[in-house]
């Protein structure tokens, strides 16, 4: 079954290329929203890598982004959608597997 025009193995190259996005994904699932400098800060992914994770991640419907006004100077918020929690969880399930 293809989403978005990928097939499985579609989707699999992209995670497999694209460092970082899997470890953004189970951050941003864990700590909620963060704006963009700390999520560099924490993830330890470096900074073209983390703007090229977050657009896939984008793409495949996993994150989402949104401008907080409230503060200043504004800052640009980063948060897991429903389905990136869920890809998160499945990835914490194999990490366990993987440990054991």
């Amino acid at each position: 079954m293809a989403a978005f025009g990928y097939t499985a193995m579609d989707v699999l190259r992209t995670l497999e290329k694209q460092s970082g996005l899997l470890r953004l994904i189970v951050y941003l699932a864990q700590d909620g929203e963060k704006p963009l400098t700390e999520v560099l800060k924490e993830t330890e992914i470096p900074v073209h890598q983390l703007y090229s994770s977050i657009e896939k991640a984008r793409a495949m419907g996993l994150v989402s982004s949104r401008i907080d006004n409230d503060s200043y100077p504004a800052r640009n918020l980063i948060f897991c959608t429903q389905k990136g929690r869920r890809v998160a969880k499945k990835l914490l399930e194999i990490s366990k597997i993987v440990e054991s």
